[in-house]
């Protein structure tokens, strides 16, 4: 009878022990998910935007300048001036004004970017540093976060991409 009254060790883990590390696992999951995520979207941003840097340098090859393009158009599926309508023939698709970033209620706009109107009618390639195209249209605001945790992606005249955590300096002033 005292043989069975004493307690042995235990070996192994509880119920409670496995499904503890059960939910840390599916956290940790759950996060790598998300961060892989929001890596492919802020790619698939980068990648519009070089499509539409070459859909300019296209422009300019044929028309001599870049477009004079608004802003940010009054109707962007329709207005001369938008980018959507100006590089419909050298964009192999229009998803690419559209950031995947960028809220619905952005995406159904047809375009999600502003344009640097000071390049209206300008070489692509002038003289000088590299300025700014086009970038987040939630960079117009102060109270609309970064679409890419905390990064707005930037097109510059030189073709590449920036990562910026403040929205362009020449913006603010216009």
């Amino acid at each position: 009878m005292d043989r069975h009254l004493r307690s042995r060790p235990r070996s192994g883990f509880t119920l409670i022990e496995l499904l503890v590390v059960l939910v840390m696992l599916g956290c940790l999951a759950a996060l790598g998910w998300f961060a892989a995520r929001q890596v492919m979207i802020r790619k698939q941003c980068k990648r519009n935007l070089y499509a539409i840097y070459n859909a300019l340098e296209m422009y300019e090859m044929d028309r001599g300048t870049l477009p004079r393009l608004a802003f940010f158009p009054d109707k962007p599926q329709t207005d001369k001036d938008s980018p959507l309508v100006a590089l419909r023939t050298y964009s192999s698709s229009p998803e690419i004004f559209i950031c995947p970033a960028a809220p619905a209620y952005h995406q159904a706009l047809g375009i999600t970017y502003i344009w640097n109107v000071t390049l209206n009618g300008r070489k692509l390639h002038a003289a000088g540093s590299p300025t700014w195209m086009m970038t987040e249209m939630s960079a117009l605001s102060e109270n609309v976060p970064p679409p890419h945790l905390g990064i707005y992606n930037a097109l510059y005249t030189d073709g590449h991409v920036r990562k910026l955590k403040k929205p362009p300096e020449a913006l603010q002033e216009m």
